[in-house]
């Protein structure tokens, strides 16, 4: 059975197309970073891979026919989402397998090698966000990085509301680049990549969902919101956390647990996040009198590499590529 064109998504963004196993092998192994590929039936076999990178997100197309097609990929720094379009597909991670249809994704966490078992006249869409991006954003959504790694479910139901929201963001997005003739503009690109990030953090199941699914002022604690109030006031001056007890009237131990159950990270966290913003906001609207130092002491950040780290880690990028974008921009 051969692949129905119409199906090819991405195709302004070909890899491969081949009726050739060894040919499939090596563009899996060198663009995809695959480790291992077989398949049942070489000599009635038809591959096809299309695959666009964007600055935090990776969108791929790939089909098999001809015969079943087994892929091993080794353990990779984003999640993978994979959305069955046509067919069928099993993957296998931690001695689990999960079947792949258009009714039953599949999200490829972080860090897990997998085994994906391809029958014949498989189609899916394929969805790679980095690590960095999910817990940027992720950060964002909750007010300050989370304590703990994030860990996603395997098991993706794709007709839930917020996983139908999620497809269609991907396949529109998909749609667009393929329809497109000339470049979309990076700002827009930008807003439909944060777009999917957070559908992709809504929509499936991880370990800080329920923190995330929380009305924030109902759920959070007198002492908590007290404490936020204070530390937003209080920017740019040194915070201790035995001056946030003591502001509070707790104890160190009950302020801890306090934010660890409403918020999911410690005020300590949520104070370095709160001068962080700060820091951006100043170094956006900069001059040419303004100085990474300077804004990183105003917000109350004395060690200037520990100040580069954290910023990097939050925002993506170092506080002199934003201070030098806000004054070509001035």
């Amino acid at each position: 059975m051969n692949l129905d064109q119409s199906v090819s998504l991405l195709s302004r963004a070909p890899v491969i197309r081949t009726d050739d196993p060894e040919a499939m092998e090596h563009a899996l192994r060198t663009v995809y970073g695959a480790t291992g590929f077989t398949v049942t039936k070489p000599d009635g076999f038809l591959g096809v891979g299309n695959y666009l990178r964007l600055a935090n997100i990776g969108l791929g197309f790939c089909s098999y026919d001809g015969g079943t097609s087994v892929v091993k990929f080794p353990e990779g720094d984003f999640a993978r989402l994979q959305i069955g379009l046509k067919g069928r597909a099993l993957t296998v991670l931690n001695r689990t397998a999960i079947a792949i249809t258009e009714r039953q994704a599949c999200i490829i966490p972080p860090g897990e090698p997998i085994r994906i078992v391809f029958e014949p006249g498989y189609a899916q869409l394929i969805l790679r966000i980095s690590t960095g991006a999910l817990e940027r954003s992720l950060t964002t959504l909750l007010g300050a990085k989370p304590a703990g790694v994030l860990r996603f479910d395997p098991m993706a139901a794709a007709v839930q509301p917020n996983a139908l929201v999620l497809r269609d963001l991907t396949m529109f997005l998909a749609h667009q680049l393929d329809a497109t003739a000339t470049e979309l503009p990076r700002a827009v690109l930008a807003e439909l990549e944060q777009a999917l990030i957070v559908s992709f953090l809504s929509a499936h199941r991880h370990n800080f969902s329920e923190l995330l699914e929380r009305d924030e002022k109902d759920v959070a604690p007198r002492i908590v919101r007290l404490t936020e109030e204070y530390i937003e006031a209080s920017c740019g001056r040194a915070i201790t956390i035995e001056a946030l007890a003591s502001q509070t009237g707790v104890s160190i131990r009950a302020l801890y647990a306090a934010f660890k159950k409403s918020r999911g990270y410690s005020p300590t966290t949520f104070a370095k996040t709160v001068r962080l913003r700060q820091a951006k906001q100043m170094l956006s609207g900069a001059d040419q009198r303004t100085s990474v130092s300077a804004v990183a002491f105003n917000c109350g950040f004395g060690n200037l590499g520990h100040f580069a780290r954290d910023y990097r880690e939050m925002f993506g990028e170092l506080p002199s590529d934003t201070l030098s974008r806000s004054r070509r921009a001035a």
